[in-house]
């Protein structure tokens, strides 16, 4: 028997004592026993209802219709039958007309119960005994179903067989549901909690006992099977954090929780670490006594690791700003130099000691530009020239000058992976990626160890649980490159993709190596991360959005000699260094030379001039106005001029897309006369060659000045 019909049984022993005493008085009083729903019709076998005591027959009924509870009597040796009004309700009977019996009972059941509770009554009648809780359907005529319980019980004076049977008839309807409505409820509860990743809890004080919420037991990392307490929930707060979440108290009470209050639990079974905030609220009564308390415990780690992410791209951007900005500035610098070394070394003869220091400035030149490169592929702002390549292709290509760069002692093993998607990418940074990586892996493992490159194709779906939230869903082409070397302690994780930082000896390394990668994959669209562990190895896992299309095949460049020009060109440039340096370059290969230090001086110069202006060179970033504002506005001035810009790193607001597909001519900073020279006679020769297809040339305009 459930526990909710043995409650229900012992409600009805209860009724049976009460009813038993009622009946007795009934007698006494020498009145015809009506029945216990006094003034209930009482019918058997030519039988006529009975009258009532006074007042019982309302009390009764009042009680009996507020329980939703019918009871019945049938006197065996009368063969009488007594149902109670409340009865007549559940079964769906009028008491005027219908006469309490048997066959009416039964023919008030549901018909797919009837044949059962036929059997259940049969059974009680031979064998003297009670029918016990027996759930059935009533099928009223106006075709409610009503859900019902069945009890009944022997009453048996002195020796011999039951003299009568008492029953009572419990219409459960409203009550189950009631009970559907509550476990719908706390469905709905529950699955709202587990979205919002919050549990709830409940003390009461008088009976000392704890409620957990499934979630809580989810976020706890407890089994639902064991019996929620204070102590065992006071026991997972984190050792450092329980003084501060119990507030002190001495001995392990609820009133004592500090409120709201956030804390780390420790999950008994895994011992992972939650963060989890805290919040609780005294319960009273209404004469303000302190009767227990309720709370919740949000789960938190998921924001806390979010806000953490945030935090750490926030200053990774920060630092990549200041790192660009840096760039630029020392691009300048070095294009002075590398550009004054030339001229200065084609002054020199062969035979002369200066050339050797000569060659010294370069050469410190030279690593100083590497340095300033990787800095700017760290904030993104390296000018790039992506393609559709074959990721295989360009690994497979770059292995044989990995081997040598990571030893003898290194294993290198390259798996590509099976028909792998293409994608977009600078062929010059993406091998870059690969040595930077390679390099790191060498450093991690000086006593030897393996390496491996891995490509694979994966799509990554919005419901996918292990899906990184910066990842959008779609198709990636993932490289991972692993290595068995020395691993990476906690402490030191959240600082690996931070320029300058490096956990190897002074003079061996610039920490720019792995700030370089992340730079370089996330201009690309990227993504990067890794695992790590003191003395197990380091896995760096790369994801690039895949692309549609055939990969393109690398165009072979030809190297012809430098030639000059007679040609006019118009340098804008604010950097005075650099201007003259510009100057002084185009000169010595024939050019003939105008130079502004603005976007308005490069206007008024234009407008003056009374030649005709064939190229013009200009810096993106000018005080006054950018670049491109000041060739659009000498187009309009004059005529169309093919354009060469220069610049430090690219600034997103400034560089269109059409910098990265080639419409657009770019000489990246810093560079060398030779270099500016080239770029120069390149520009110009395709800009004839243009003019020769379209067999037109723009005729000049009024001048027009910047705003």
């Amino acid at each position: 028997m459930s526990a909710a019909a043995s409650r229900e049984l012992d409600a009805l022993r209860a009724r049976v004592a009460e009813l038993e005493r009622e009946l007795g008085r009934v007698r006494a009083s020498g009145q015809p026993a009506a029945g216990p729903g006094a003034g209930a019709p009482e019918a058997g076998p030519g039988g006529a209802p009975g009258p009532a005591p006074a007042g019982w027959e309302a009390q009764l009924d009042e009680a009996e219709q507020a329980a939703q509870m019918g009871n019945w009597i049938w006197e065996v040796e009368q063969n009488r039958v007594a149902w109670s009004r409340q009865l007549f309700r559940i079964m769906g009977c009028d008491p005027a007309k219908d006469r309490p019996s048997t066959e009416a009972f039964l023919a008030a059941v549901h018909p797919e119960d009837r044949e059962r509770m036929t059997t259940l009554l049969q059974r009680a009648i031979e064998t003297g005994e009670g029918s016990g809780a027996s759930a059935f359907r009533v099928l009223r005529r106006d075709g409610a179903v009503r859900e019902c319980l069945l009890s009944s019980l022997p009453i048996i004076d002195g020796a011999g067989p039951p003299s009568r049977y008492f029953g009572v008839v419990v219409d459960l309807t409203e009550r189950r549901r009631a009970e559907q409505e509550l476990r719908r409820s706390e469905r709905m509860l529950n699955e709202a909690q587990r979205i919002a990743h919050v549990g709830s809890w409940s003390y009461d004080l008088a009976s000392r006992t704890v409620r957990w919420s499934e979630q809580l037991y989810h976020i706890l990392g407890v089994d639902p099977s064991r019996r929620p307490t204070f102590e065992l929930f006071a026991s997972l707060i984190h050792p450092e954090d329980r003084h501060r979440v119990l507030g002190g108290a001495e001995s392990a009470s609820p009133l004592g929780i500090a409120s709201p209050v956030e804390c780390r639990v420790v999950r008994p079974s895994t011992g992972e670490l939650r963060h989890v905030q805290m919040a609780a609220q005294l319960l009273t009564d209404e004469t303000g006594a302190i009767v227990g308390l309720v709370g919740t415990s949000l789960d938190i780690t998921e924001r806390r690791r979010l806000e953490e992410q945030l935090l750490h791209s926030q200053k990774l951007e920060a630092i990549g700003r200041l790192a660009g900005g840096v760039a630029h500035d020392f691009n300048n610098m070095l294009t002075a130099i590398f550009g004054h070394r030339e001229l200065a070394a084609r002054k020199v003869q062969a035979s002369s000691s200066v050339l050797e220091h000569l060659t010294q400035i370069g050469t410190a030149a030279e690593r100083a530009a590497a340095l300033t490169r990787q800095l700017l592929a760290f904030a993104r702002k390296q000018l790039i020239q992506p393609t559709v390549v074959d990721p295989n292709a360009l690994i497979l290509g770059v292995e044989s000058l990995l081997r040598p760069l990571v030893g003898e002692d290194v294993e290198l093993d390259v798996l590509p992976g099976s028909q792998i998607w293409p994608i977009r990418i600078d062929r010059g940074q993406f091998e870059q990626l690969l040595m930077n990586l390679a390099v790191n892996a060498r450093d991690a493992m000086p006593a030897g160890g393996r390496l491996t490159f891995e490509t694979a194709n994966t799509t990554i779906c919005p419901d996918d649980a292990e899906r990184r939230p910066e990842i959008e869903p779609g198709d990636y082409v993932e490289l991972t490159v692993t290595d068995t070397g020395q691993g990476m302690e906690d402490a030191i994780q959240q600082y690996v993709f931070e320029p300058f930082f490096t956990t190897k000896e002074p003079g061996k390394g610039s920490g720019l190596g792995l700030a370089t990668c992340h730079g370089i994959v996330k201009q690309h669209g990227g993504h990067i991360w890794f695992s790590s562990a003191s003395g197990q190895g380091t896995r760096f896992t790369i994801c690039f959005p895949r692309v549609h299309g055939a990969p393109c095949e690398q165009p072979a460049r030809a190297h012809a000699a430098v030639v000059g020009g007679t040609e006019t060109v118009l340098v804008v440039e604010d950097e005075a260094q650099v201007r003259e340096l510009c100057v002084a370059s185009l000169r010595s290969f024939g050019y003939s030379v105008l130079a502004a230090r603005s976007g308005k001086e490069a206007v008024a110069l234009a407008a003056a001039y009374p030649g005709a202006i064939h190229l013009l060179v200009s810096d993106v970033v000018l005080p006054d106005a950018r670049g491109p504002e000041v060739a659009a506005v000498l187009a309009r001035a004059r005529a169309a001029l093919p354009v060469l810009y220069a610049s430090g790193h690219t600034e997103d607001s400034l560089v269109p897309g059409d910098l990265l597909d080639g419409s657009v001519h770019f000489l990246s900073k810093p560079y060398t006369p030779t270099q500016l020279a080239q770029a120069v006679r390149d520009v110009l020769d395709a800009a004839a060659l243009a003019r020769r297809a379209q067999g037109s040339a723009d005729a000049p305009a009024a001048a027009e000045r910047l705003q």
